[in-house]
């Protein structure tokens, strides 16, 4: 029996660009945990082979501390003996060749893994185990293709190799049914898998759930991320997969790895008091942090200009940061109620940058009859929305 582990979409080097420096760096080691998991396991299980299915990183160009940490950890599968194959996704494959190669490339010239990175053939390696005879082949994604391309059409050897008990396929691409209707990237049609011939196990990277499913003949795995990258996953199942196969058949599970603690939180206007929904909206935020953990509040609904200038933004973001690992106040569903709209360029009332800062002069101008502040104030205005448009 062959044991298998097969993982992919870690992102590994994530920017997220509303954390601090220590926050930052704090939640990419987290993301390294997760994926060392996986190679713990793989190690404990006794794998005879580790595959990655693309997005071990979330650009070409990621950190040097990234780097060096997935080369200790393939180091620590080499010297087990564990086999290591690797396909580029879209995230870490280059747009072009003059962007230069998939990062993944220097652990291929080092030893450490066998990367598949020819994008319209596919790389088959074949391996003798307690005499089954198992092929392994990759086939990355390719930055050129189109919205209506189909990923398989005109690839060659599609087919793995004559006199094989065995073989396995690595992908990274949407497949037809797997992710939301009218993507804007190729999509692998269920009828070009079910077309597939010699192929036990299709591992697939790149969609953020995991499954498993059968298309055809073809069993189909999806690994899913090691981690939630973003508040738009909080239904996500993290972990990776374990496959066993033998000639007997192919058996297929998966493995939990727990993530960082996230939660999102929606709270209407219209519950806030009038006269302390400073306290209110602290007291709200206190009972529902964690230190460790990711913590959107979404507030929706109107507000009152009176409340919006009696809140204090600031104090409330502060609150919410130090009471949390990451912390973000989502107000885009907030508007000014009827009577106190601030007309923007455009037409609209909801408080945006924009908004917020007419809403803001409004105010100051309301508390002053001095006609040369009001004009400074005017004119602070007019620079502040020139910035935000980009026009100063």
């Amino acid at each position: 029996m062959v044991r298998l582990v097969f993982t992919a979409d870690n992102h590994l080097s994530k920017y997220y660009s509303r954390m601090t420096f220590d926050q930052l760096a704090r939640r990419r080691e987290r993301l390294r945990e997760a994926w060392r998991r996986t190679v713990d396991y793989a190690l404990e299980s006794g794998a005879h082979f580790y595959l990655h299915g693309g997005d071990l990183f979330d650009t070409p160009t990621p950190r040097n501390a990234d780097l060096v940490a997935v080369l200790s950890q393939l180091k620590r599968l080499r010297e087990a003996g564990v086999q290591v194959y690797m396909i580029g996704g879209n995230h870490d494959v280059p747009r072009s060749r003059t962007e230069g190669v998939t990062p993944q490339r220097i652990y291929d010239e080092g030893g450490q893994a066998r990367l598949f990175h020819r994008v319209t053939r596919v790389e088959w390696e074949v391996h003798e185990v307690d005499g089954l005879r198992l092929a392994i082949g990759g086939l990355p994604s390719d930055p050129r293709l189109e919205r209506d391309d189909d990923p398989l059409a005109d690839i060659e050897d599609l087919e793995p190799p004559p006199g094989v008990d065995r073989a396995v396929l690595m992908l990274h691409y949407a497949i037809e049914g797997f992710l939301l209707d009218n993507v804007n990237e190729p999509v692998i049609p269920k009828a070009s898998i079910a077309a597939l011939r010699g192929i036990d196990l299709l591992l697939v990277g790149h969609v953020h759930e995991r499954k498993t499913t059968t298309i055809g003949p073809v069993q189909v795995a999806f690994s899913g991320p090691t981690e939630r990258m973003s508040f738009g996953e909080l239904g996500v199942k993290t972990g990776f997969v374990e496959a066993l196969i033998s000639r007997d058949g192919v058996k297929v599970r998966h493995h939990d790895i727990a993530p960082q603690p996230m939660r999102r939180d929606e709270l209407r206007t219209t519950n806030l008091p009038t006269d302390e929904p400073t306290d209110a909206l602290k007291d709200f935020i206190v009972a529902r942090s964690s230190q460790d953990q990711l913590y959107q509040l979404r507030l929706v609904g109107p507000l009152s200009l009176d409340t919006y200038r009696r809140l204090d933004w600031a104090a409330v973001r502060a609150l919410g940061v130090d009471a949390n690992f990451y912390f973000d106040l989502d107000r885009d569903k907030v508007y000014l109620s009827q009577g106190d709209q601030v007309e923007v360029a455009g037409g609209g009332e909801r408080i945006s940058a924009r908004a917020e800062i007419e809403a803001v002069a409004v105010a100051l101008l309301a508390q002053t009859e001095d006609e040369d502040e009001r004009d400074l104030l005017r004119e602070a205005r007019d620079v502040a929305l020139l910035r935000y448009r980009g026009e100063g």
